[in-house]
């Protein structure tokens, strides 16, 4: 097992870094070039949730991108150190009245292209938890 912890500002190059940084893992320890895009894609919108809602670009805050690689899976956790929110009271983004939304689909999209996702969400920030197994084909 091998876990490594990245602090990154609460600006839009952190995305970008963010990105980076998985991606080169997966690449490395061998997903699929589908699994690396769809991993660094979910990382990407992440880190973009918490640094726009969940920092709101403070920077005093900080996001922590912990990523942990086992026989399995890869785990990747991303926090930020925002209000937290209730999950429950974000729009179905397939809902046709939010269709045309410009924000909305960070969460669903995420969901979608990983194989586990968990959100923990308190006054002192949110932890989102994505996991991708190895052994599933995309």
């Amino acid at each position: 097992m091998s876990r490594r912890e990245f602090t990154l500002g609460s600006t839009l190059h952190s995305v970008d870094v963010a990105e980076r940084l998985v991606r080169m893992l997966c690449e490395h320890v061998g997903y699929t070039e589908r699994q690396c895009e769809e991993i660094a894609l979910a990382v990407r919108e992440t880190v973009a949730n918490a640094v726009l809602h969940g920092n709101c670009c403070d920077a005093a805050k900080r996001v922590t991108l912990a990523t942990e690689l086992n026989d399995t899976s890869v785990v990747i956790s991303v926090r930020d150190e925002g209000k937290g929110f209730d999950p429950s009271l974000v729009p179905d983004p397939l809902d046709p009245r939010n269709l045309l939304q410009e924000s909305g689909r960070g969460i669903f999209l995420i969901k979608a292209l990983m194989d586990e996702v968990s959100l923990q969400c308190a006054a002192g920030g949110t932890e989102v938890t994505m996991i991708k197994y190895r052994s599933k084909l995309s």
